[in-house]
């Protein structure tokens, strides 16, 4: 008891009046939005969790489209349907809700089998074939983007990557216009065609298109405003067979890393821009496709793999004649 006395006393004396407890309360009343915010932090992560959760709940029970992939599409639509009137009409069949004989969720871009409740995109899965009419497993990812001869103006759609397993990329037949759209080759890593002709781009191909998008097997450019060289690079492109670069102000030579293509290349189309040199690269190939008239300067002998192949029509250039 004494010691308690004694205790009691000694706080008494402190002159404060009982100080010690208010300065506590001031402590915690300081402390207290601190604990809040916390508090606040850690509910506001609780309910983010829950609602993804539900939402992937939704998808793997209803939808056929990933949240993400779905996102990634209302960025796209939101960011261009009311940009000029040909992207209005493009866009316009991207509504929500979804017809309820096509899809349980409310908004389900991808459906029941690869076409897609949208119009202009494919769901293909991420296994399998990407052309037309291949099948993978279903796995709600948006794989090929179809949007072709729309005419559609300014910069290609950049919004396109948060489509990141895209495997087919078609902006054929619009009028957009800039340099070479490059995050084309790096937001995509299992692209396999990127399909960019008729439209009005320009400036040079990426010198290192064969280190960003190995994966690549077509590659079409043609009837552009592209100015510059081949990129030797593409001759490294194991799987490419698909080259399509008429109707462009392009010049130089067939690059020589090109004889390397001589497994895989089918279709070989450079008709219509300022090549110069000989078509020795491609001496081993068996191209089904070639066009290389209105070259003037390509010259040289012709392998036969390319003289036979269809398309094939040296007017315009100098083949068959010795270079200068």
């Amino acid at each position: 008891m004494g010691l308690i006395a004694t205790g009691q006393g000694r706080r008494s004396s402190s002159g404060d009046g009982g100080g010690g407890g208010r300065r506590q309360q001031r402590r915690r009343r300081a402390l207290l939005p601190v604990r809040m915010a916390a508090s606040g932090g850690l509910v506001l992560v609780a309910l983010l969790a829950v609602a993804v959760a539900q939402l992937q709940h939704q998808w793997g029970a209803h939808a056929y489209t990933r949240p993400d992939q779905l996102q990634a599409l209302l960025v796209l639509r939101n960011t261009y349907i009311n940009k000029t009137s040909s992207w209005a009409k493009t866009l316009s069949h991207w509504k929500c809700p979804t017809d309820p004989s096509d899809s349980d969720s409310a908004c389900d871009p991808c459906s029941k089998d690869w076409s897609g409740n949208w119009e202009y995109i494919h769901c293909r899965g991420s296994v399998g074939p990407y052309g037309e009419g291949s099948q993978g497993s279903f796995d709600g990812l948006v794989t090929n983007v179809h949007i072709t001869d729309q005419e559609l103006e300014g910069l290609p759609p950049r919004e396109l990557c948060g489509l990141q397993h895209l495997r087919e990329l078609d902006l054929d037949g619009s009028n957009f216009n800039g340099p070479f759209p490059s995050w084309t080759l790096t937001c995509f890593s299992d692209l396999q065609e990127l399909d960019l002709s008729y439209n009005r781009l320009t400036g040079t191909i990426p010198a290192d298109v064969a280190a960003r998008v190995p994966t690549l097997q077509e590659f079409k450019v043609e009837h552009n405003e592209f100015v510059g060289t081949i990129p030797p690079s593409m001759g490294s492109m194991p799987r490419l067979r698909v080259i399509r670069f008429e109707y462009n102000h392009m010049q130089g030579t067939i690059p020589k890393e090109f004889s390397q293509l001589k497994k895989n290349l089918n279709t070989f189309e450079i008709a219509s821009n300022d090549f110069s040199g000989d078509l020795m690269p491609l001496a081993e190939a068996r191209p089904i496709s070639v066009t290389v008239e209105n070259n003037p300067q390509l010259c040289g002998m012709v392998p036969a793999g390319i003289r036979f192949a269809a398309g094939y029509n040296p007017a315009g250039t100098r083949l068959g004649q010795p270079c200068d």
